[in-house]
């Protein structure tokens, strides 16, 4: 279908465009099927015929609908991908150099034998008939082939025979397979790892649950899929107020809703990228001056979209 055509279809259900060469223009750079993730929340509420059809809006627009506001969020998306993108790249360098540090002081070959791991958490035997250690080392060697061409894994294939210690490996594997071998690692380094990243007592279970739901929204980000007002798969669990730092405790506070949204993320990122890095300002600068662009569009704002709580820049978690 012609831009022109699908324009004139959002028009005829009632959205409306000061820029009709605007309009179009962003139709070909984006896509109407991406553009419209933006203008659905713009829709009339359901009618009973759309609640028999088990559509959530109405195909037509309330009134007062815009495209510029639809494109506004599109930007505004775009731009908080960028700045999560930022710091949860730097979360899982750091993640990864703590990983192939920790282990490494067991042995080279840590992330290969179980008498270095959790011997019992190794041994479960997923649905496809392998144990969990069986499977993470299948996606280790496929990783590992992948990037054989790699300077770096050249030299340890050419001088080590094709030994590669962990806090090599760790070059190439992604984050979610970081995040596995955490999961199989011995309790007391995994418990060592949480405590270096602030969070104390049976931490690595928080920590753990955590990176799942970042490494999702990392790879949303990454993948320029919609994070605004997404829905969050892996909702990390509430924790103990031993375990997390004082700047976290309000996220105990959110409710069901709230958590579903990013803001639960997004302020776990923030403590993560602080602990991996000090010295950034990204908590107390880059995220809070992207967050503040989104204003309120068409009623859509940073507390019903995304789940921020009412004065969130005055919390502890915020503050330089």
């Amino acid at each position: 279908m012609q831009q022109s055509h699908q324009l004139a279809k959002m028009l005829g259900r009632g959205l409306t465009s000061a820029d009709r060469p605007g309009a179009i223009a962003a139709l070909k750079r984006i896509g109407y099927y991406r553009l419209s993730a933006y203008t659905y929340p713009f829709r009339e509420p359901p009618t009973e015929a759309d609640v028999a059809a088990k559509r959530t809006r109405a195909e037509n627009f309330r009134p007062g609908a815009r495209l510029e506001d639809a494109l506004h969020l599109y930007e505004f998306d775009r731009k908080l991908r960028a700045v999560l993108l930022q710091a949860l790249q730097e979360i899982e360098v750091g993640f990864a150099t703590k990983v192939g540090y920790t282990l490494g002081k067991r042995a080279g070959d840590g992330h290969l034998k179980i008498q270095h791991l959790e011997a019992s958490a190794c041994r479960l035997v997923n649905q496809d008939g392998l144990t969990e250690h069986e499977a993470w080392v299948q996606r280790y060697e496929k990783l590992r082939k992948d990037a054989k061409d790699e300077e770096y894994v050249k030299h340890h294939i050419l001088h080590y025979g094709g030994e590669i210690p962990i806090w090599v490996a760790t070059g190439f594997m992604d984050f979610g397979c970081l995040i596995r071998l955490y999961a199989l690692m011995d309790a007391r380094d995994r418990k060592r790892i949480a405590y270096e990243l602030g969070l104390k007592g049976n931490g690595s279970d928080t920590l753990y649950r955590s990176l799942r739901a970042l490494n999702i929204l990392r790879n949303h980000c990454a993948h320029s899929n919609r994070i605004w007002n997404r829905a969050t798969v892996d909702v990390p669990p509430k924790f103990s107020t031993q375990v997390a730092p004082e700047q976290l405790h309000h996220l105990n506070e959110l409710d069901n809703d709230q958590r579903q949204k990013i803001y639960l993320l997004i302020a776990l990122t923030a403590h993560l990228e602080r602990a991996v890095n000090p010295s950034s300002t990204w908590a107390w600068s880059a995220l809070p001056t992207q967050a503040k662009k989104l204003g309120n569009v068409g009623g859509m704002t940073l507390e019903n979209t995304m789940g921020f709580p009412e004065g969130w820049q005055e919390l502890a978690l915020w503050k330089k």
